[in-house]
């Protein structure tokens, strides 16, 4: 068999041997490397050294497993498998050249594949199960949940929006999650985070209403209008009409990221996001203040003594004179 390793250097695989002992144990060694080697059997090794292109294993005779063989992504920092026993399989094994190639990412393929046999067996929609988050993109996270990789959309990470899938989970976390939808055959599996957690946007709809003034704070501006955290996980939508203007002709927000104010809800619309009204807000906030100082302006005019009230008892006594 012969497999073309650019990382690997004979003179590393080469130094040691077998060691001291006799010319049987050397031929006996050699034997069991090709029947290894032949069957694709699984081995047992220490790591005896970490060096530039991969792994020194010590399986009786030096064997070398190249980075592109090994099983972790983290390639860096090798020295950290130096002591640890790995399973391995035999890739090439030539006595003449004292030359022994390993694999230890086959012995992982080989895991991966019966675990997912075992996984896709007792899979079903609804399933809670635990997971590992093996690499993040754009849109969200592949986890690994037993030989079989999932994908948790960024959408299915929180009920509030989320900018970045790296803002929720890192390459490493165990995380539970449920599966939501399995696809062609299990080629396509989508899992859940937020489904773990009672849906904000019911609490919601229980506690506000339309018509109610509420304080939000501002999360991002945009041509449409300013969205805004109403509480977690529900947002609302200040539509651009519905902001008051800086002034005549200056289609300018008066509203920032962070910034926090009391708003009118004026209309529950798709689940999770309601539309907002900065602008009626302020106008009830003004006539609130004016009829509550029109109220004042009263209760004070009729809280004012009149000259009955002062001289009263004076009047009385000049009439009886």
């Amino acid at each position: 068999m012969s497999t073309d390793f650019e990382e690997v250097d004979d003179s590393t695989i080469a130094e040691g041997g077998v060691g001291e002992g006799t010319s049987n144990d050397y031929d006996r060694v050699w034997d069991s490397l090709y029947a290894a080697r032949d069957a694709q059997t699984t081995l047992s090794g220490m790591v005896a050294d970490a060096v530039r292109g991969g792994l020194v294993v010590d399986l009786g005779m030096r064997g070398f497993v190249p980075k592109s063989e090994i099983a972790t992504r983290n390639l860096n920092n090798l020295d950290r498998f130096i002591g640890q026993s790995i399973e391995v399989k035999v890739v090439e094994a030539d006595k003449d050249t004292n030359r022994v190639i390993l694999s230890e990412r086959r012995v992982a393929g080989e895991k991966r594949a019966a675990e997912r046999i075992e996984t896709m067996a007792g899979l079903s929609r609804d399933q809670v199960l635990e997971g590992v988050v093996r690499r993040t993109t754009d849109f969200g996270a592949f986890v690994d949940i037993g030989g079989v990789d999932g994908l948790l959309h960024v959408s299915d990470m929180a009920w509030e929006r989320v900018e970045k899938p790296t803002d929720v989970v890192s390459v490493g976390d165990t995380i539970t999650v449920k599966v939501l939808k399995i696809e062609n055959e299990g080629e396509r599996i989508s899992l859940g985070l937020k489904q773990l957690t009672d849906d904000p946007w019911n609490n919601a709809r229980r506690e506000l209403r339309e018509g109610l003034l509420i304080e939000v704070e501002i999360t991002r501006v945009t041509p449409q209008g300013a969205f805004a955290k109403v509480m977690d996980g529900v947002e609302g939508l200040i539509p651009e009409e519905e902001m008051p203007r800086r002034r005549e002709g200056d289609a300018t927000p008066q509203v920032e990221p962070g910034q926090k104010l009391t708003v009118k809800i004026i209309e529950f619309r798709q689940r999770g996001r309601m539309a907002l009204s900065l602008k009626q807000a302020v106008r009830d906030k003004e006539r609130t203040e004016v009829r509550d100082y029109m109220k004042k302006q009263r209760d004070d005019s009729n809280a004012t003594p009149t000259l009955g009230d002062l001289f009263g008892d004076v009047f009385s006594k000049l009439k009886k004179e």
